[in-house]
């Protein structure tokens, strides 16, 4: 690829990237915006006064006003820092600063809202992602949470964000791909209630992708063979795993035979392993007829 039609690539991959931060952005306003109108909170607690985006100051002894110029969105940005993941700390922070100086330059953003950019590393993990989106509440009084994108740690914080502030605390991730992310998040009864999916593919539309290829081809059993721990740097841990998870749910509702392996890595050849897992059970005889046209001259 020529250097021109690279950096041609790359500006347009980064264009839709900031459109889509754009996008998430404008939802975090509106879903602050309406906080107050919606009684939306899952437990009693009182609001603590860093809960407000413009901050009010005294004037007189019993007069206060809130000045324009004193407004701030403390957004905790909880990614892994390390950049053989997809979406790294530090590139998605850069991205999301840029998409704030658009959403100004263009003036749906006012110039007396900033944000307050609060990036943690999670570390892909799950029990280390709830430490630090309990830090970054208690200690920092974040109003939203970018983040986690790793499903296990996206899970964990995403079940307890509703109890966060008095209002809960609006979850925003482009990971959750399995299909427990795809449930309603309506009531504050729902697992996931305060989490806003983001992203543009999750496991269940592959799921269902595949499922409609094999329906074309009149296939109805299969067995897939998947490293447990493989395209780490998408989803984390278990990556794979979730994935076949997901395609094997989605081909049961379909009444489909299904059946899956996890490849011993260490192998550098799986022909034996092949054999052995698909044998007589998944395996079929195939007849081909042809007519062949022999000239002995």
């Amino acid at each position: 690829m020529s250097c021109y039609k690279l950096e041609k690539f790359n500006d347009k991959k980064l264009s839709n990237i900031l459109k889509l931060s754009q996008r998430i952005l404008l939802w975090i306003l509106l879903f602050l915006s309406f906080t107050k109108m919606v009684v939306a909170r899952c437990r009693y607690e009182e609001s603590r006064q860093c809960e407000a985006i413009c901050q009010p100051q005294a004037v007189l002894q019993t007069t206060t006003v809130v000045e324009l110029n004193n407004c701030h969105i403390r957004a905790l940005v909880l990614l892994p820092d390390n950049e053989t993941y997809l979406a790294s700390l530090n590139q998605t922070l850069s991205v999301l600063q840029a998409a704030e100086d658009y959403l100004h330059r263009i003036d749906i953003l006012p110039n007396y809202i900033k944000f307050n950019w609060l990036p943690q590393d999670d570390k892909c993990e799950a029990s280390y992602a709830v430490i630090k989106a309990m830090d970054g509440i208690t200690k920092s009084c974040a109003h939203v949470i970018f983040g986690p994108v790793c499903d296990y740690s996206l899970a964990s914080v995403a079940r307890i964000t509703k109890y966060f502030n008095s209002y809960g605390t609006p979850l925003i991730s482009i990971g959750g791909s399995t299909y427990d992310f795809e449930e309603k998040k309506t009531d504050c009864e729902d697992e996931f209630y305060m989490l806003l999916r983001t992203g543009l593919l999750s496991f269940e539309s592959i799921s269902k992708l595949t499922i409609s290829v094999m329906k074309s081809y009149h296939w109805s059993r299969s067995i897939l063979f998947y490293d447990r721990d493989g395209q780490h740097q998408v989803s984390g841990l278990h990556t794979c795993f979730l994935m076949m998870t997901s395609l094997g749910k989605q081909m049961r509702n379909e009444n489909m035979t299904f059946a899956q392996h996890s490849i011993n890595v260490k192998l550098r050849n799986h022909s034996e392993e092949m054999k052995r897992e698909i044998g007589n059970q998944n395996s079929g005889k195939f007849f081909l007829k042809q007519k062949f046209n022999i000239n002995l001259a």
